[in-house]
């Protein structure tokens, strides 16, 4: 008895999509930080490198380079969400930034 002999099979490249992954990553930190008023600015960029790193891993998905094209749509929508988050933020809170005034100080007002 002999053992059946098969060819070997073709290996399938396993691609992946870092991008999906950063865009992920970003964009929920991102959001983290836009449910926070006072960090509106690290949202907003946060946001802002989540959608561009997703529309680059939807690009790759697409054209079968990568994987994931799904979670980089996610980190896209993340990355909107942080973006909004984060403008409501900074409108909402305009003056945090700005050092208090000597004389509120002084007056206790």
């Amino acid at each position: 008895m002999s053992a059946a002999i098969r060819p070997p099979e073709a290996a399938t490249p396993i691609f992946r999509n870092g991008f999906a992954t950063t865009a992920l990553a970003l964009g929920i930190v991102g959001v983290g930080f836009g449910l926070t008023v006072l960090f509106g600015l690290l949202a907003t960029i946060f946001g802002a490198f989540a959608v561009v790193f997703g529309v680059v891993g939807v690009v790759r998905a697409r054209k079968g380079r990568a994987t994931d094209g799904g979670m980089a749509a996610v980190g896209v929508l993340a990355g909107l969400i942080a973006v909004a988050l984060g403008i409501i933020g900074m409108a909402t809170v305009p003056q945090a930034g700005a050092p208090i005034p000597m004389s509120a100080v002084v007056s206790g007002v």
